[in-house]
């Protein structure tokens, strides 16, 4: 499933949630969240759509990403993020499934067996249409996926 279907069915967003400007909608927002002590932020996806409260709508990336064990990015992204010509093999695995280790400011960190550790810029993730995040299958452990065991 794609990063904006992720967001609807596990977030209830609806598509005015969403933005339509570009070629490759929907788009998402990227910020951070403050939590309640001041002293800790956290990247989050923010809303188009301010909510009626003064806040727009925040979802945890690290929470959201925690429901998903890999993650395949369309070259689209790139493209439209950073550029012509930013689609290639040569600056990140596309296509691949990419196990989801770490969520950061400094990008969501992902493994893969023959790319080894490898960091996804989190702009990239604006684009949630060119995002596929996959669940991890029924019955299936963590160390099993991990290792390939089982």
């Amino acid at each position: 499933m794609t990063l904006a279907e992720s967001l609807m069915s596990e977030a209830g967003w609806g598509p005015e949630n969403f933005g339509t400007e570009g070629p490759n909608p929907p788009y998402l927002r990227i910020g951070g969240k403050l939590w309640v002590t001041l002293t800790e932020v956290e990247p989050c996806f923010t809303s188009f759509r301010r909510d009626r409260g003064p806040f727009r709508s925040k979802i945890s990336m690290a929470d959201h990403f925690a429901k998903y064990d890999a993650i395949m990015v369309d070259p689209l992204a790139f493209e439209e993020c950073f550029g012509p010509g930013e689609g290639t093999e040569t600056v990140f695995p596309f296509g691949a499934w990419l196990e989801i280790r770490e969520v950061g400011f400094g990008g969501l960190e992902l493994w893969g067996k023959r790319q080894g550790t490898v960091t996804l810029p989190l702009d990239a993730l604006a684009v949630a249409s060119a995002i596929w995040l996959r669940r991890m299958r029924c019955g299936e452990r963590q160390d099993e996926a991990k290792t390939g065991t089982g």
